[in-house]
């Protein structure tokens, strides 16, 4: 037997202040994918509601697998392999390849130099 409160809960209606949280996304960034057509909503005049079921499935297509780095890394040894040749240059540039797939902008760029403060030595 399905209890009405868990029927009522799959089939609540959120309010972007109430999918803000939910989703830990700001209420400025949501109007602005209500606005692109990004997220699933119902327009109620000027008023904007989001069903809970479809948010929730809507994630769930959000979802990114992360790369197969062994995967790729994988098929250059074996095109190097292929050509015959092995060396320095060649070992470098499946490292290089490999790290710019793996670069993520929030950790910055793998090569970066710190530098200080940014202060002149005194």
């Amino acid at each position: 037997m399905i209890d009405d409160n868990d029927e009522n809960k799959n089939n609540k209606f959120f309010t972007i202040c109430e999918l803000s949280p939910y989703l830990a996304i700001k209420e400025k960034t949501l109007y602005a994918m209500v606005s692109a057509g990004n997220i699933p909503h119902y327009k109620i005049g000027r008023l904007v509601r989001f069903k809970k079921t479809e948010i929730d499935a809507w994630m769930e297509s959000q979802k990114v697998n992360p790369p197969d780095h062994a995967g790729k890394a994988a098929d250059i040894i074996r095109s190097v392999k292929r050509q015959g040749r092995v060396g320095d240059r060649i070992v470098r540039k499946a490292i290089d390849e490999v790290c710019r797939s793996a670069y993520i902008s929030s950790h910055g760029k793998p090569d970066h130099d710190v530098k200080g403060l940014g202060k002149e030595d005194v």
